[in-house]
Parts: structure tokens; C-alpha cells; sequence
């Protein structure tokens, strides 16, 4: 079974799925930002993107830390910092954990540049104090010919954003193909079956993930 991860993060969440191949359609660089103070009260990582190319760590110290999904929860762990997050990846999910926080504190985002914007914008609808840094941007390659090869003969793709689901149809896709898509979030199926094709909810931290894919092939 030959399974395709388009992550472009340098992240690893489990050496248990070592066997999936990592073919990223994307590359991560970090972007300059001015460094923010440390009267923040609480802050919101959006990405393990983010973390990973967040250079100020130091202001995390007995701060309210909250992470958008669980792999940004890890990444931030392996920094020697917890948070709080969704048990459902995503904006609406963490808009829920930080709501009674919301009129109490100060937050700062963490962020890639164009990242998600619903969680920024709730609190500023709800008059709270909220900035956001953007440290890192996300750049499509020159030329994607060398990986149609892969992705056409891949049995399954697991995508773990709505950029690569993108990227995937609009630079890669061919209708020969018979692969299988899974997204892991609501948001990434949707955005699957907005190419009128069938996105599958994949659990992305099971250690039976092998299984789950063999399900549908």
C-alpha cells in the first residue's frame, strides 16, 4: 500500500507511522516580525508551523497557552510548554476552549502569514485586546512536474491542510488516478469535496492509521 503525507512540517508525531511516505507540496519560511511584549495574558498557536518557527519561547512563562489541534499541542510539549486544545481540530473548536477567557485577558496569535483569520476575529468582535504575529509564510514550489510521478501511483493521500489539498488538484491532479483522499479536520474534506471529489475524516494521531486507510482501498 504506497500512502502519501503532503505535511511540509518538519514536525514528527510518531515514528509509528514511519511506513507513509512524506512528500510535502509546499515549503515553510520563516518571515521576520517585530517581537511581541510580555503583557500578553494568553496565546493562541495556530499551527505547529508556528511554534516551530515562533523565536520569542520566553514569553510563554506562566502564560495561557492554547494550540489549534493536538500535533501543535505536541510540538509545543517538545518546546517544555502545555496548552489547551480542541478536542475537534480547528478555529470553531478553539473559539469554544478560550470563550470565558475572552473578556479576561490579553491575547497575542501565533501565526503563518494568510493563516486563519476566525479566531482573530472573533475576539476582536467580542472587543477583546488581540494582536497577531505572523512568523512564517508558506511558498509553492517553481515547478511540481517531479512529484506527479508519486502522487498519481499513490493508493492514498493524507492531507493535513487546505493549501496542499489546493496545490494537489490544481498542479498534480490527473483523472487516470484511483487514489483515495483523507483530510484529518472537518475543514479539509470540505475543501476536498469542494473539487467534487470524496474526502474521508481520518483520525491523523492513531496508531492504527494503516488500518483506518485500508478501510477504503
Amino acid at each position: 500500500m504506497n500512502i502519501i503525507d503532503t505535511k511540509a512540517s518538519d514536525f514528527q508525531m510518531s515514528s509509528k507511522k514511519s511506513y507513509i511516505k512524506n512528500i510535502p507540496l509546499y515549503e515553510l519560511k520563516s518571515i521576520e516580525y517585530k517581537s511581541p511584549s510580555d503583557d500578553y495574558t494568553d496565546i493562541v498557536f495556530q499551527s505547529t508551523a508556528a511554534v516551530e518557527f515562533f523565536k520569542d519561547c520566553n514569553i510563554l512563562n506562566e502564560k495561557n497557552i492554547y494550540s489549534m489541534g493536538r500535533s501543535t499541542k505536541l510540538s509545543l510539549l517538545q518546546k517544555g510548554f502545555d496548552s489547551k486544545n480542541p478536542d475537534v481540530p480547528g478555529s470553531a473548536g478553539l473559539i469554544k476552549v478560550i470563550e470565558n477567557r475572552a473578556k479576561l485577558g490579553k491575547f497575542l496569535i501565533v501565526k503563518g502569514k494568510d493563516g486563519l483569520d476566525e479566531v482573530y476575529q472573533y475576539l476582536k468582535n467580542k472587543k477583546v485586546e488581540v494582536d497577531e504575529v505572523h512568523c512564517y509564510e508558506r511558498k509553492k514550489f517553481d515547478s511540481y512536474n517531479n512529484l506527479k510521478e508519486p502522487y498519481l501511483l499513490a493508493d492514498a493521500i493524507i492531507f493535513p491542510s487546505t493549501f496542499a489539498v489546493r496545490i494537489f488538484f490544481e498542479e498534480i491532479y490527473s483523472n487516470k488516478t484511483k487514489t483515495k483522499f483523507f483530510g484529518i479536520s472537518d475543514r479539509i474534506v470540505k475543501s476536498i469535496n469542494n473539487y467534487g471529489y470524496e474526502g474521508l475524516l481520518i483520525d491523523y494521531f492513531s496508531s492504527e492509521i494503516e488500518k483506518q486507510i485500508k478501510k477504503f482501498i
